[in-house]
């Protein structure tokens, strides 16, 4: 019997193993968890050297990237912030100096005509006739220029008084053209001035169902 047995390891030797042991379920087990070990290690590994993301340095990169588009994104809002307050100070003075230089046009005549003859008093020049006239301002829809032109006869001193008068006037009133031609006595100079004034058309009110009578 020992003969026989020591016999058959020799032979197994000799045979490079050809005669296999099976292997027990721990030992199975075993050998199971070492190669799903060695896949996660080999995932792992994959996605140290090449994360989906990119690598760190690509990383960095796409952040300082992402920084200088926010800190451009910050200033292109802080001047466009600024615009739109700029534009709303114009909006406001606009408004502030139409409301107090276009004159509505039920009043209009009257104011333009008493300022001028408040001028022509207080520089002492004589106004001898006068007329006016309108034409619409283009790319408007509700102003009007008003064209008043008048003739004056008086001194070079009078005549100097009225200008500087109509300069310091707190009507908007335009020296638009003036034609002076002296007299031949007393010093006298015939002047011809035309000034305009904006005038504002009233608001059109929407049509009523019924019509007066």
């Amino acid at each position: 019997m020992t003969r026989n047995s020591e016999t058959a390891e020799l032979v197994g030797v000799l045979t490079g193993g050809a005669t296999r042991h099976k292997l027990s379920p721990l030992q199975v087990r075993l050998r199971i968890l070492a190669a799903v070990l060695a896949a996660l290690n080999a995932v792992a590994l994959y996605f140290y050297l090449s994360p989906p993301g990119g690598t760190r340095q690509d990383l960095e990169l796409e952040s300082v990237q992402v920084r200088t588009q926010i800190r451009a994104a910050q200033t292109q809002a802080a001047k466009s912030h600024g615009l739109a307050a700029h534009v709303q100070t114009a909006s406001e003075q606009a408004s502030s100096f139409s409301d107090k230089y276009f004159l509505p046009k039920r009043a209009a005549y009257v104011a333009v005509f008493e300022e001028i003859q408040r001028m022509a008093k207080a520089s002492g020049i004589q106004e001898r006739d006068a007329g006016w006239s309108e034409e619409p301002i283009e790319g408007t829809a509700d102003l009007t220029l008003l064209n008043i032109t008048a003739n004056y006869e008086g001194t070079n001193a009078n005549l100097m008084k009225f200008l500087n008068e109509s300069d310091r006037s707190p009507m908007l009133l335009i020296l638009d053209a003036l034609t002076a031609a002296p007299q031949q006595h007393n010093n006298q100079i015939n002047t011809a001035i035309r000034f305009q004034a904006i005038v504002r058309e009233p608001p059109s009110n929407p049509t009523s169902g019924g019509t007066q009578q």
